[in-house]
């Protein structure tokens, strides 16, 4: 239309980062220029860390009862107000799926999704998800031939490399012939590279990290992947894998006397482990916070926290100084603040017996995952997530075979 006025450039950016991603979603339509500014990778950063973009507690909930294993994936209000029962919203429910595994995340707003046959644990699939744009991309399958084993197991990361800008995610096998001899496990490890879709042996050599622990959440940091290697109450290392060189690395962790439970985690923009004492005893319990200062390699303690609470379990820390917490007698999963020691329900009922719990500090993300067509879309999304975690094919194995890599 003649006479029209349009936005300055820098106003209309300022603008568009400060809305949620479906508003952007939508957004795109309007015309082409919006639609290539909001796809346009500065722009998806930026918003990514823009302060309107809070971080939310995300909770994945499997419960499992006569009629079969139901998933939620439920989103909080990035304000919880101490006491009151914060509103959820449900990004997913699926009914009925037969092969949940796990999620792992987030990296950039994505997630990792394993499923695994229940009587078949080498039937393994892996899938990449944005929750906030609703695309699901299952990973392609990794060739392997059968050998012998007595036991095995899978460890999984998914990390960024800033280099070729390309979504990675490792997964690495370790199998022995007898742990309990302290027989020292072999490892198999294969790269997925998103920008080509395929998957890469490697030939790793890291004899010292060969009991790498779960962390809580996904400790990708600045292009690499980080695990607690061993226990705390003998030598602390930490295993590392840089996305860019493949290259697996390790390092020293920090002297925590008297810890006898630990997890690798984040906290804001620094590496940090939660480590206790007495862990998850009612009333007895502290949990102590250490972060790592990346250039110096040195680690110092930020946070001691005693949760005047009855018995529980530690499922991470919240806006750097509270703690969630899942409550073993009510199967509650509750927050913590050491300050005031109030105690708010999130409104969870968990199914803590068969079922299990995911929580994670969860950012809005308009990251893309690579797609075959536009026609993969946000309105297929439960339709491809339900179909993803019901299709596992049956397939019978030897008693006693792990899964080699075939090179």
């Amino acid at each position: 239309m003649d006479g029209q006025r349009h936005l300055p450039e820098d106003l209309l950016v300022d603008i568009l980062l400060r809305l949620p991603v479906e508003s952007l979603l939508r957004l795109k339509c309007v015309c082409k220029h919006w639609y290539a500014l909001i796809k346009s990778p500065s722009f998806i950063e930026k918003h990514f860390h823009h302060k309107n973009n809070s971080a939310r507690v995300l909770v994945c909930n499997l419960t499992i009862s006569d009629e079969g294993q139901s998933v939620a994936f439920s989103l909080l209000p990035d304000k919880i107000v101490p006491g009151v029962f914060p509103e959820q919203k449900t990004l997913y429910q699926l009914q009925r799926v037969t092969d949940f595994t796990s999620v792992a995340g987030p990296v950039d707003g994505l997630f990792l999704v394993e499923n695994s046959a229940i009587f078949n644990e080498d039937d393994v699939r892996l899938a990449l998800w944005n929750p906030a744009t609703r695309e699901f991309w299952p990973l392609p399958p990794v060739s392997f031939e059968l050998q012998p084993f007595k036991d095995h197991d899978n460890q999984f990361a998914l990390g960024f490399d800033p280099l070729t800008r390309d979504y990675k995610v490792l997964w690495i096998r370790m199998f022995w012939d007898d742990w309990g001899l302290g027989v020292f496990p072999n490892c198999f490890v294969s790269v997925y590279s998103l920008c080509n879709n395929s998957w890469k042996n490697l030939r790793p050599d890291f004899p010292s990290c060969c009991s790498l622990q779960e962390p809580i959440g996904a400790t990708y940091l600045t292009g690499v992947y980080y695990w607690l290697s061993g226990r705390l109450d003998k030598i602390c290392r930490i295993c590392s894998f840089d996305m860019g060189s493949e290259q697996f690395g390790e390092m020293q962790g920090p002297i925590i006397p008297n810890a006898q439970w630990g997890k690798l985690m984040l906290r804001g923009d620094s590496l940090a482990i939660l480590v206790g004492v007495d862990p998850g005893k009612a009333m007895t319990s502290i949990y102590d916070v250490w972060i790592m200062n990346q250039k110096e390699g040195s680690w110092t303690k930020v946070l001691t926290v005693q949760p005047q609470i009855v018995a529980h379990w530690p499922r991470g820390v919240w806006e750097d100084d509270k703690m969630i917490f899942e409550i073993a007698e009510t199967s509650q999963l509750v927050l913590y603040d050491p300050t005031t020691r109030e105690v708010t329900d999130l409104g969870f009922q968990l199914d803590l017996t068969l079922g299990r719990s995911c929580v994670f500090n969860y950012k809005e993300s308009l990251v893309p995952i690579k797609r075959v067509s536009e026609s993969q879309g946000k309105d297929n999304a439960v339709e491809q997530i339900d179909h993803f975690f019901n299709s596992l094919k049956r397939t019978s194995r030897p008693v006693g075979c792990y899964l080699k890599n075939i090179q």
